[in-house]
């Protein structure tokens, strides 16, 4: 997504501004849209992109704090987890759908993810897990996925 704002400096001020805006006042720019107005005023648009980052971040946010995750992602350190600990996944069987609880998940040395688990009772079968790849195909996070792959079964 293209950058709606440049920053430049005035006097050694830095300063910010909508592109397409130049100096004006909003009542300008959207006067310089026509008959478009502001649906297609670059300051609407701005303030537009400002609102939807605002209902995604909420009230509470760090800015220091997105730049490192940003950072991290570029980098390649950042994984998104499918789950989280505590979790329940689902594996259909032949006729029945076996319910695990996520007891820890880690990455392999070449970058795999794996999902280890324990029965929902709480037996724990060491090295019991499944590797990421396994998601959506064996294993699932809703009990509902996995019902309809257990009659998708059935139904071959």
């Amino acid at each position: 997504m293209k950058r709606l704002t440049y920053d430049f400096c005035i006097g050694g001020n830095h300063c910010w501004q909508v592109k397409g805006a130049d100096n004006l006042e909003c009542r300008e720019v959207c006067e310089r849209q026509g008959d478009d107005g502001c649906k297609t005023c670059p300051i609407a648009k701005a303030f537009d992109r400002l609102a939807t980052i605002e209902d995604i971040l909420g009230d509470e946010y760090d800015l220091d704090e997105l730049r490192e995750m940003v950072q991290a992602k570029r980098e390649g350190r950042c994984v998104v987890l499918p789950c989280k600990v505590g979790d329940e996944i689902y594996q259909p069987t032949r006729d029945f759908i076996s319910t695990f609880r996520v007891r820890y998940i880690e990455i392999s040395a070449c970058g795999n993810l794996f999902i280890n688990t324990s029965l929902e009772d709480g037996i724990v079968f060491n090295g019991l897990g499944f590797p990421e790849s396994e998601l959506g195909k064996t294993v699932f996070l809703t009990r509902s996925e996995a019902e309809n792959a257990l009659k998708a079964r059935e139904q071959e």
